[in-house]
């Protein structure tokens, strides 16, 4: 018994020598850990739309008994908000770090799959025979509108381009910060936003 304790404290005390003759490695924030951190920042936001066309009754005998119709659709939109990350910079100056990034963009707009189907489809009453049907082409070039408009106000919305921003620095800082409190080094974070 007192053999392997011996052995066992030979064996400990000859790891703790070669671990002191290693040199320590010196961590540092990394521009493209950085980078990764903007593309992972990204905002996803889902939103309830509604797109509204409207259909003319045909014309001729063919359409006899056709109205004018009306009809909306209910979807779920989603957006994802964030960082152009092949414009991020940084550079580091012993415990100062200099980080360049974008204004935050949109960069995905889309429809949550399945969040519309027939019955999200709402019409006004057609004549007697309801011969003037609301196709699904009609319904899609409705919905393509209603998503450019959506497009058009989220790109304009200056609250959500800063939470996409704020989020991805809140990310970048704790990255930093990780490296620094692993290390013992206290890093000075500065930004410098890109028009």
């Amino acid at each position: 018994m007192k053999k392997e304790i011996r052995l066992g404290i030979v064996l400990v005390c000859s790891l703790l020598l070669c671990a002191c003759g290693n040199k320590k490695q010196i961590l540092l924030p990394e521009e493209e850990q950085v980078k990764q951190i903007c593309e992972l920042s990204t905002l996803e936001c889902e939103f309830n739309n509604v797109a509204i066309g409207e259909k003319s009754k045909g014309e001729g005998i063919a359409h006899l008994g056709e109205k004018d119709r009306k009809y909306w659709v209910e979807y779920t939109g989603v957006v994802k908000l964030g960082i152009d990350m092949s414009k991020v910079s940084m550079e580091i100056e012993e415990n100062n770090v200099m980080i360049s990034i974008p204004k935050a963009e949109l960069q995905y707009i889309g429809i949550k799959e399945g969040s519309y189907n027939e019955e999200s489809v709402i019409t006004s009453k057609d004549a007697f025979f309801n011969k003037n049907k609301i196709t699904v082409e009609e319904q899609k070039v409705a919905i393509t509108s209603a998503q450019e408009s959506m497009k058009a106000a989220i790109s304009e919305n200056d609250d959500l381009m800063c939470k996409a921003q704020e989020r991805a620095k809140f990310l970048i800082e704790n990255y930093i910060n990780s490296i620094g409190n692993a290390t013992g080094i206290t890093y000075n974070i500065e930004w410098k936003y890109l028009d």
